[in-house]
Parts: C-alpha cells; sequence; structure tokens
C-alpha cells in the first residue's frame, strides 16, 4: 500500500512540475524560446520528454492568414517522447567508423537519433517515430575537431534534420492539438530537433536550413524533460 501510495505521489509531482515549466515557456520570449543551443550534445537529448508548449512563427502566420501565433498553450501530457542515442550501424564495422568530414577526410565513429512518441487518446491511439541519421548534422571541420583521432566516437550538437516522420499526421497533428486551423500546416512535415538554451527539445517545421545556421521557424513543438 505504501510503495502504491509514493508512486501516486511522484506521478503527481512530475505531473506538477511539468505543468509548472509549461507555465514558465508561455510566459518566455518567444524568441528566446526558439533559439538554439549549437553546442549542447546529442548525448543531453535522450531521456523522456513531455511536451510542454507549441509555437507558430509570425512570418508564417501573416503568410498563410493564421490568427494565432507565438507561443501556444497544449493539453497536459499530449505528447511523450522517448528520445535515444544509436551508434550508427554503419559504423561498427570498421574500426576506422563512418567518413564524417569528406573534405578533411576524418573517420570517426557517430551516433543517430531515434525517438518514439505516444499521443493523448483523444488526438490518435497509432504512435510515432523519428530518426535524425549521423549525416543529418554539419559535418564541417573546425576547432571542435583538434585531439580527435581516427576511429573514436565525435558527439554531434546543435540542430538535426530528420530523415523520417513514421506517423499518420506528419505535422504531428500539430493543427489537432493545438486546434488551429491551417491547409497549410497540415500539409508540411516536422524538419528539424534541437535543443534550445534552456535545455528544451525542439521539433519543427522551417523553410531555412536550420543545420547551417539559426532561421525562422515556421512551427514547432518544445518539450521538457520528464522528472
Amino acid at each position: 500500500m505504501m510503495k502504491k501510495f509514493l508512486s501516486l505521489l511522484l506521478a503527481a509531482m512530475m505531473l506538477v512540475s511539468c505543468a509548472a515549466l509549461a507555465e514558465n515557456i508561455l510566459d518566455a520570449d518567444p524568441e528566446e524560446v526558439m533559439a538554439f543551443n549549437r553546442k549542447a550534445p546529442i548525448t543531453d537529448w535522450e531521456g523522456e520528454w513531455v511536451l510542454a508548449a507549441a509555437y507558430i512563427g509570425e512570418d508564417f502566420a501573416d503568410e498563410n492568414d493564421i490568427a494565432v501565433n507565438g507561443l501556444i498553450a497544449v493539453p497536459e501530457k499530449a505528447i511523450t517522447m522517448t528520445v535515444k542515442a544509436v551508434l550508427d550501424a554503419s559504423a561498427t564495422g570498421s574500426d576506422a567508423g563512418v567518413m564524417v568530414d569528406q573534405a578533411a577526410y576524418i573517420h570517426t565513429h557517430v551516433h543517430d537519433i531515434e525517438a518514439t512518441l505516444q499521443f493523448d487518446a483523444s488526438i490518435t491511439e497509432e504512435g510515432a517515430s523519428l530518426k535524425l541519421p549521423w549525416d543529418g548534422w554539419d559535418w564541417t571541420k573546425d576547432d571542435e575537431w583538434e585531439g580527435w583521432t581516427e576511429g573514436s566516437t565525435y558527439i554531434s550538437k546543435g540542430v538535426g534534420k530528420l530523415s523520417k516522420v513514421s506517423a499518420e499526421d506528419k505535422s504531428l497533428f500539430f493543427t489537432k492539438l493545438t486546434g488551429v486551423e491551417s491547409e497549410e500546416i497540415d500539409d508540411e512535415n516536422m524538419k528539424y530537433m534541437g535543443m534550445n538554451e534552456a535545455g528544451q527539445l525542439i521539433v519543427c517545421y522551417s523553410e531555412d536550413n536550420m543545420v547551417k545556421k539559426d532561421g525562422d521557424v515556421a512551427f514547432a513543438y518544445i518539450f521538457v524533460k520528464a522528472e
């Protein structure tokens, strides 16, 4: 009985914590929330996440006659997401690993990101999965490569491009979940994934190349770590 009580108490505390974080996000400056931390390693992405807010960019809203923009409240625990960094299979068959920077002729072991999503039953009974392969990041040689040797493991940082969105709705049911009506959003796929300066995980669509540099995010989900 005591164990069951403690489990219920911990679950309640987690819900309160997630709700408080969601309120903090909605009170924040949208530009700060959508500012990516390009030094955050993908190993920080691993774990359990809960959807805390959604976002629609002002320019995207104006261009597509969408009445809502900025940070948007979402139903509590509408999406939960599990993220794993997995050593790329093509790196395991050779001591040299994968050549990730052809111009610099650098070989190194690398990771893919795999994420699974579960939605509240009111949205869909189906789950979804995201795949972000090692070559979805910018592998241009820079000072961070100093000290790395052939065959070592390099941890990707910054924003990566999704190669696969396995879901009935490639926007991850954005309009249904937020209540925002937009055929333009329904027609797009979630495209990028990255961590912001506050340690929140962003899954978004943008017409800009977010891997190379910051641009305008059209619409996004913001996840907080489940604690």
